[in-house]
């Protein structure tokens, strides 16, 4: 009898410790559908530098938007890297930039707000320096139509 019990009281405990998870609890986690978190540059043999930016084209008023940069440069480590965004017209902010390294390649991804004034006409620049190398490249980003 006190065999059944015990093993009904650790039946019981394994079913509450397993019922319990923290993913339950997790709040999803909504993210713009424009956000860009990568760049794809083709490197062959013969690539000496290589810089790309992508993120969407269209932008409205008050939005936050993610783009990103990938940089490559022959014969150096891509983690001496230094990238410099930058808001070359079009009323916007950078809010944050978040660097990386992928093998061979540095990447960069920079949150930016279009602010309640954007009309358009939005220049983002970005500018990826080491060692060996440097290169700039730039992205525009024009008012989206709610229409």
């Amino acid at each position: 009898m006190k065999n059944r019990i015990v093993s009904l009281l650790l039946f019981g405990f394994v079913i509450v410790i397993a019922s319990c998870s923290n993913d339950d609890a997790t709040d999803p986690i909504i993210e713009n559908a424009k956000d860009v978190t990568d760049c794809g540059i083709t490197i062959e043999p013969l690539t000496l530098l290589s810089i790309c930016v992508d993120g969407t084209d269209f932008a409205l008023p008050e939005e936050t938007i993610k783009f990103a940069s990938t940089f490559y440069s022959k014969n150096d480590n891509a983690s001496n890297t230094v990238f410099s965004w930058n808001i070359a017209s079009g009323s916007m902010e950078i809010l944050s930039v978040e660097n990386s390294t992928e093998g061979l390649i540095a990447k960069s991804i920079a949150t930016i707000r279009f602010n309640s004034d954007y009309s358009g006409n939005g220049l983002i620049r970005v500018d990826a320096e080491n060692e060996t190398g440097h290169a700039s490249s730039g992205h525009s980003v024009e008012l989206e139509s709610n229409q």
